[in-house]
């Protein structure tokens, strides 16, 4: 019979390889964060200080409007996770608008959707959000990428009728630890 199950080199290697698999790794094209390029206040405070530079931003997305060559959706800005991922919460409180060439289908970039750009600033643009007058800095999306309505993860805690072992069971619907503060 074996003393040990795997040399220790071997699982170290096993363990490096598994996390590494875990890693979300950004969309092709929006690798790198740009260091210190302008956040989206900054921007809004002093648009044409920082025309012609390369941001990646990301948010929400509040709607779009598709004209003949290009299609303009606007985000409410979120901060990225290490992946390109715009978080769920957070930010600034500012709104931009991302240009993407051609048309974009408003049945799959609906709001609610998260998007992530990158390219370089453009002229920004004053319109109206109700009746107040808000000034959108612009980014021309070289490259973009589209994720999903935010699902917050599953809290292990969380009372689940059908528990381990269905409602019987000691965490199911009938079983004993049915009360606060166990589920």
């Amino acid at each position: 019979m074996c003393s040990k199950l795997l040399p220790l080199p071997l699982l170290l290697t096993c363990i490096a390889v598994l996390f590494t698999g875990c890693a979300g790794n950004p969309p092709q094209g929006l690798e790198d964060s740009l260091g210190q390029a302008p956040t989206p206040r900054a921007v809004q405070a002093a648009p044409d200080r920082f025309l012609g530079q390369n941001v990646r931003w990301g948010g929400e997305i509040l709607g779009l409007q598709n004209h003949p060559e290009l299609t303009e959706v606007e985000v409410y800005a979120r901060p990225l996770m290490e992946n390109a991922e715009p978080r769920p919460d957070g930010g600034e409180g500012v709104r931009f608008i991302a240009r993407v060439n051609g048309f974009l289908d408003p049945a799959e970039y609906r709001p609610g959707k998260r998007l992530t750009v990158r390219g370089p600033l453009e002229p920004a643009l004053t319109r109206p959000v109700g009746e107040y007058p808000y000034l959108f800095p612009v980014v021309r999306a070289e490259v973009f990428h589209l994720w999903p309505v935010y699902q917050p993860p599953r809290d292990p805690y969380y009372y689940d009728p059908w528990g381990p072992w269905g409602p019987w069971g000691p965490w199911g619907g009938w079983g004993p630890y049915r009360y606060h503060p166990y589920w």
